[in-house]
């Protein structure tokens, strides 16, 4: 068969739809999605072994690269776009009954566990931030708040610690479980950032890698600009 067109190979020698080959994902996007399990380790660690400094540090870190992801879901690559990819209940009622998504990106239902993760996660990031136990920790903006305050954003962010590892445990599995009862592999485009998609899908528009580095760069010394404010 050598010398057929790659889409041709892709499947419709053998009954099943054409396919191609297509960049999907972002670099920014997929850093993002890798960065966020080595943070959390590092967290959840930290936090465990009592190093508060670099539980403070690195969450100060996942809170830049929260409010990145939540700038570039509005001007970002098309893929990346909350606009593109967040869908209604009826959305998420046609992927369940095995019609194709609307994006190539990300499905309905990865949409709202996007969306229920990066919201705890900003909650929990900024109740860091206010945090303080009285004791050994104060968060760097704990002084702006009253001590019954900062104590709340305390018990706040402990409890969202538990919410997070749900949150983590239902993403694994539903990755899984997508792979196995629907025999598609996510994790290898989120690593390369291509995907193989019916031929009659259009590649998507990306947007320049520079804008996502000022984004980025802008934020982060927004936020350490707030953090050393006295």
């Amino acid at each position: 068969m050598r010398g057929l067109p790659s889409i041709v190979q892709k499947g419709a020698l053998v009954g099943q739809p054409a396919l191609r080959k297509i960049r999907v994902w972002d670099l920014p996007v997929r850093l993002f999605h890798w960065a966020l399990p080595v943070l959390m380790t590092v967290l959840f660690l930290s936090a465990y072994a009592g190093q508060m400094q670099v539980h403070a540090r690195m969450g100060t870190v996942t809170l830049v690269l929260v409010l990145f992801r939540l700038v570039w879901g509005f001007v970002g690559s098309q893929t990346a776009r909350f606009s593109d990819f967040v869908t209604g209940i009826g959305g998420i009622h046609d992927y369940l009954s095995g019609k194709r998504p609307k994006t190539t990106g990300h499905n309905p239902l990865g949409a709202w566990m996007i969306l229920a993760m990066l919201a705890t996660l900003l909650i929990q990031s900024l109740s860091g931030l206010f945090s303080s136990d009285s004791i050994a920790f104060d968060g760097p903006l704990a002084h702006w708040i009253g001590h019954t305050a900062a104590n709340l954003a305390a018990r706040v962010h402990t409890n969202l610690a538990y919410a997070i590892d749900i949150l983590i445990a239902v993403h694994v599995l539903a990755v899984v479980l997508h792979w196995a009862l629907r025999g598609e592999n996510l994790i290898m485009p989120m690593l390369s950032g291509n995907k193989h998609v019916p031929a009659d899908v259009g590649q998507p528009a990306f947007s320049n890698p520079a804008l996502a580095l000022t984004i980025l760069v802008l934020i982060a010394l927004l936020i350490a600009a707030v953090a050393l404010a006295e």
